[in-house]
């Protein structure tokens, strides 16, 4: 196991915050991606991020506005892809075969794996880890969507592993309708 770097500490810090929250009405899902593994050539090169980034946005059926991309002076590149559904970005730390990518989206929830607020684990190639010790088969929320995006960035970046978090992100409902939280399919 690695130790827990600041990105982890920041997912698990995010995520105790979501899971003590009220119901939300929803309004978007959030996916965080750790690209682990992922050759130095891929990672440094603007080139190859803007692709995969562009390759996830084609996946998941998603509409670009506009691109922002930064290589820094030594190494690592920062991507942003503007989309009318939100926002894709990476940044990449090529000397640690790592980067960590967003993935926000309004629109109908995607079916990423292991559920929400619980983190994924993978191998590549191999299938999805959940905490539960349940293996989600790769590619099997494929079909569009976050779960096609995510798919797309780890082939184009060649990464062999990466941690996934993903919730349900929104407003919580008015103080006057605050009640029992929804069921599952309700939100």
């Amino acid at each position: 196991a690695r130790p827990l770097g600041a990105t982890s500490m920041c997912l698990a810090l995010l995520l105790a915050a979501a899971e003590s929250s009220l119901p939300l009405e929803r309004l978007g899902t959030h996916a965080m991606l750790e690209v682990l593994d992922a050759p130095f050539d891929a990672l440094n090169s603007t080139d190859r991020v803007l692709g995969a980034l562009r390759a996830a946005a084609a996946s998941g059926n998603l509409t670009v506005l506009g691109e922002h991309v930064h290589a820094f002076p030594v190494m690592g590149v920062s991507v942003l892809l503007l989309l009318s559904e939100s926002h894709l970005s990476a940044h990449t730390w090529p000397e640690r075969g790592y980067a960590a990518v967003d993935l926000f989206t309004c629109g109908p929830p995607s079916s990423l794996p292991c559920g929400e607020h619980r983190p994924a684990r993978r191998e590549i190639p191999g299938d999805w880890r959940c905490p539960d010790d349940r293996s989600v088969p790769a590619g099997s929320s494929a079909g569009g969507g976050l779960a096609g995006a995510v798919e797309a960035v780890l082939e184009g970046l060649g990464a062999t592993g990466a941690r996934l978090l993903w919730l349900e992100r929104g407003l919580p409902p008015p103080p006057g309708e605050r009640g029992a939280a929804p069921e599952k399919g309700e939100l």
